[in-house]
Parts: C-alpha cells; sequence; structure tokens
C-alpha cells in the first residue's frame, strides 16, 4: 500500500482528518504529521506570533517533527495541507525521503493575498503539484515558480450532513445563523440583519467584539461551533448567511458549500460563482444589499414551504454536482494515478 505523509491540522471534527480520509478510501495509507498541536502549544503571545508571522518555537518544533518523520518513517508521497509553516529545507528532507519523490500542496484557503508566508512562497518550486480553491490566486501560483497548478472547489467534508433537529440542542437552533471570523464589513452586514431578525453569530472574535457593540450581545452565541456541533449549528438554523470576505476578492466560501449540504437554506452574497453553483431562487438566495438580505430574510422565515424546498434542492444540487470533498479530491487522485508508480496498490 503507497503511504501518504500528510502534514497539516488533523485536529478531529475539523476539515483536515476528512481530507486524509479521502486518500485512505482511495486506497492510500496516511502517515499523520499533525501541526495542531504544535499551533496550540506555547503563550497566547507565542501563539499570536505564529499565526502572525509564522516564527517561533512551535513553527521550529512543527518543522523539527517533519524532519524526523522524514529520516525515521517510511512513505511514499508528500501531502502538506496549508504549508505556511514549512520550511524549504524541510520540503526537501520530505521529497528526498519519499519513495515516490512526490509532493503536493494544498488549501482550500487564499495564500498569497491572505494567509501567506515566506516559507510557504519559497517552497513553492519543489511542490510538484499546488492545489487552491481561488481562481484569483492561479497566477500567483504560476508567476511563483509551481510546477504544475490545479483548481477545485472548497466543499463540503462527510462530516457535514443534515442533522435531524431531534437531535439538536435548543443553543444550536436559530432562526438565521452566520458562522465565521469578525470583519468589519461583516458586522455592517449583519447588525441591520440583527434589528429585522432573530440572528445567531458564532466565530473567532466575535465575543469580544459584542463587549464593545451592544448590539452584537443578544446575538454571539461563542467563539465558534466545533466537532459535532458544527454540523448541528449549521442544521439547526433555518437560515445560513453566506458572506464574502472584503479583504480579498472571493466570491464563494466553505460556507457556500457546507450550509446546502446540512439542508439549511443559503443565503448568500450574489456572484456569478455562486449563481453557477446554485439556481437562484430555486436552490440558495442571493442578495447584492443590506436591505435585499433583510427582506428576503424576513420573507423567507415567513415562508416555511418556500424556504424548506429551497434548502432541499440546494441539498440535491450539491450532491449531483459533486461538492463533496472527496468528489473535489477526485483531481488529485487522478493526478496521482497519472503518476504511474504513485498509484496504490490494490486492496485485495
Amino acid at each position: 500500500m503507497k503511504r501518504i505523509l500528510y502534514a497539516g491540522s488533523l485536529r478531529a471534527g475539523d476539515n483536515g482528518p476528512d481530507r486524509a480520509a479521502v486518500f485512505e478510501a482511495a486506497g492510500y495509507g496516511i502517515l499523520p504529521a499533525d501541526r495542531f498541536p504544535h499551533i496550540m502549544s506555547g503563550t497566547r503571545v507565542e501563539r499570536s506570533i505564529a499565526a502572525r508571522l509564522n516564527i517561533g518555537r512551535s513553527v521550529n518544533a512543527f518543522n523539527r517533527m517533519l524532519s524526523e518523520a522524514a529520516r525515521t518513517e517510511s512513505y511514499d508521497i508528500v501531502f502538506v495541507d496549508k504549508g505556511v509553516w514549512v520550511w524549504p529545507r524541510t520540503l526537501a528532507d520530505l521529497k528526498r525521503h519519499a519513495k515516490d519523490g512526490i509532493a503536493i500542496h494544498y488549501t482550500p484557503d487564499s495564500q498569497f493575498l491572505e494567509n501567506t508566508s515566506r516559507h510557504f512562497r519559497q517552497c513553492l518550486p519543489n511542490y510538484d503539484l499546488c492545489v487552491t480553491t481561488k481562481p484569483f490566486e492561479v497566477d500567483h501560483y504560476r508567476a511563483g515558480g509551481a510546477p504544475e497548478v490545479r483548481l477545485i472547489q472548497q466543499g463540503f467534508g462527510k462530516r457535514l450532513s443534515p442533522v435531524p433537529r431531534c437531535d439538536i440542542p435548543d443553543h444550536l437552533r436559530s432562526e438565521v445563523a452566520f458562522v465565521g471570523h469578525c470583519q468589519p464589513a461583516y458586522a455592517r452586514v449583519l447588525e441591520p440583519l440583527s434589528r429585522r431578525v432573530p440572528l445567531a453569530i458564532w466565530g473567532p472574535n466575535w465575543p469580544a467584539y459584542s463587549e464593545k457593540n451592544r448590539w452584537a450581545r443578544a446575538c454571539v452565541r461563542g467563539s465558534g461551533v466545533f466537532g459535532p456541533d458544527y454540523a448541528r449549528a449549521l442544521s439547526g438554523a433555518k437560515i445560513g448567511i453566506g458572506l464574502l470576505s472584503k479583504r480579498i476578492p472571493e466570491t464563494t466560501t466553505t460556507r457556500t458549500f457546507e450550509i446546502p449540504a446540512c439542508r439549511t437554506m443559503l443565503l448568500a452574497e450574489r456572484t456569478d460563482d455562486h449563481l453557477a453553483l446554485f439556481d437562484e431562487g430555486r436552490e440558495a438566495v442571493f442578495f447584492a444589499s443590506v436591505e435585499e438580505l433583510c427582506d428576503k430574510a424576513e420573507h423567507y422565515l415567513r415562508h416555511d414551504a418556500q424556504r424548506e424546498e429551497i434548502a432541499e434542492a440546494g441539498y440535491r444540487r450539491s450532491i449531483a454536482d459533486g461538492y463533496r470533498v472527496d468528489q473535489q479530491f477526485a483531481d488529485i487522485l487522478d493526478w496521482l494515478e497519472m503518476q504511474g508508480d504513485a498509484r496504490p496498490a490494490m486492496r485485495s
């Protein structure tokens, strides 16, 4: 059996294990190199510096762990998930000891305009394949020296599926829900929405924001929802709001796929990509202004049958058109198969 050294955050309940599971289902073994314990190590200041500047003891320890795995473990292929911490010499070690000499980089995020690092940029020419979900960054990968770049959708993992309402606790049920980081652009949209409909918000930095902004205190329910509670919170909402970052030219986001995957009606910003993914008014609902968002949220909260029909159609479209992570990762598996010796041994 071919073995993939998977370097990335593998915290249970997050998306990393879903991605690793795709390779396992295809017949590959996984050698985990989990970044999450290193992300959480050190003092609060050290964690902040590591997250913002990609330096510090946790970054050093992660690279030492990878280099040790290169020397002592047996594997065939290297797969790096969000490689902002991987040093060029570490990647060279990993690739040199990989039996097939193949290294792949994947990220669902922007990794040039945001979430970037000098380590990642210096590593680009040494990856054999770079996979991104951001069409506006494909040219950045090529300009940075990536030998081959492929574009896929973010999709949704196997942990995202509709949760029966009887299995959703009251604190995870809501009329309208937004799950995501606190950004000023999001607050400018959600504040007027909160005056028109009951709104629940989960995400990093929202609790601190609510301490200084009275409107948010009745809405913010926590700094995030994790593990099984994430699917429960999305499934427990009648409407899920999809907002796009204004720091980058984003046209879809993870919630684009995850909200319909939970049989919840997606109410998102109108973009060409959103319109291509879901039929407007039949499989999802879109808006171009705060007023349109508020009007449509009010309308669909009053019309249960319409809302539920759209939610069900969005769910069916997600399954039929291959928005699951395993369906999107089929492109990576096809690429590996084309490499010849990188194909996994057939299971008996």
